[in-house]
């Protein structure tokens, strides 16, 4: 068992413990309890010895975790209702049953909500989890976004979503861990624990409001003109400057400008022919590279912008500018 406590790095934090902690056992009634306020409770149902673990990081009233099991288990709980969990598995063998619903690698699984879950869960699972509060994810949504985020959580369900969502959170994931893992000073840093805490709402928030169920019959860019989407446009320019030091996420800028996702990706897709997403993705590589003038490594750098990845992150950048950025750093810190 590895536990690693990471201290705050100035007294405004002193209030806030952020913990990287790795637990395993051999004993799945040991496991139920590893994921602290789940009220959880295991049943074994397949034959042979149990192994069990969960990789976790807690900071900033948000939860990431890699739970592994190795055998089939009979999974109940119940979360507190001011909890928003969800969870993406990694690894699955074979086909599961989650509240009534089968359910396999590319569903999301929805542990929060009323009435709690029940999960027959297959043998060799390594499952993915976020946990954040519901305020911090509501929060940075427009009034309409956050009435379809409820309806996805308002119970335990099975979201079934587009494959690149969940290719998206389970990349994160393993990034995620991976930087930590070799890097745990990371997140002393508060810039760095409140990017990896936009990151996290971010893509929850392209998972619950974008899910295919949640367009209604009268789109709200039903009568937008040009004229109107241009001046969106403008405004979420006039949102990226203001934030020049730190990434801003498609939901703040729904929220700010007063806007849904929908309305918010039409003017992009109509006028310039690409995402918010992508728009957001392109400001935060030159963020980016206008720091590796002066930061102290290309990883620092990376996660002050959100890119908690960092293969695909060297894939992106290099895509943009033609270099790799250990190549920008390195000239940059000759210069």
């Amino acid at each position: 068992m590895m536990r690693v406590l990471t201290q705050p790095e100035s007294a405004v934090d002193s209030s806030t413990e952020t913990v990287v902690n790795f637990q395993s056992t051999q004993d799945f009634e040991e496991q139920a309890v590893l994921l602290e306020g789940w009220n959880q409770g295991y049943a074994q149902l397949s034959s042979g010895g149990f192994e069990g673990y969960v990789s976790e990081m807690r900071f900033d009233n948000m939860h990431l975790f890699m739970e592994y099991s190795s055998q089939r288990l009979f999974q109940n709980g119940q979360l507190p209702e001011d909890v928003i969990a969800v969870g993406v598995p990694l690894q699955f063998t074979s086909n599961g049953l989650f509240c009534g619903s089968a359910c396999n690698h590319q569903s999301m699984h929805i542990f929060s909500g009323r009435n709690g879950f029940e999960f027959f869960s297959p043998t060799q699972l390594l499952m993915a989890g976020i946990s954040v509060k519901r305020d911090a994810l509501l929060n940075t949504l427009s009034a309409e976004d956050a009435e379809i985020a409820l309806n996805h959580i308002s119970q335990a369900n099975l979201l079934h979503i587009d494959y690149t969502k969940t290719s998206a959170v389970r990349d994160f994931m393993t990034g995620a861990f991976a930087m930590i893992n070799q890097n745990p000073q990371l997140l002393n840093s508060k810039k760095n624990r409140t990017s990896l805490s936009q990151s996290v709402i971010a893509l929850l928030t392209e998972c619950l409001v974008d899910a295919p169920d949640s367009r209604d019959k009268t789109p709200q860019h039903a009568a937008m003109t040009n004229a109107k989407c241009w001046n969106i446009i403008a405004e979420t320019r006039e949102l990226v400057k203001k934030n020049v030091d730190e990434p801003i996420s498609v939901a703040e800028v729904c929220s700010q400008l007063g806007i849904s996702r929908r309305a918010l990706q039409y003017c992009f897709q109509n006028l310039l022919n690409t995402t918010p997403m992508a728009f957001l993705r392109a400001e935060r590589l030159n963020g980016v590279r206008a720091m590796l003038r002066t930061e102290k490594s290309v990883t620092e750098a990376a996660a002050h912008w959100g890119f908690w990845h960092f293969g695909h992150f060297a894939q992106e950048y290099k895509k943009m500018f033609g270099e790799l950025p250990s190549a920008t750093f390195k000239r940059r810190q000759n210069h």
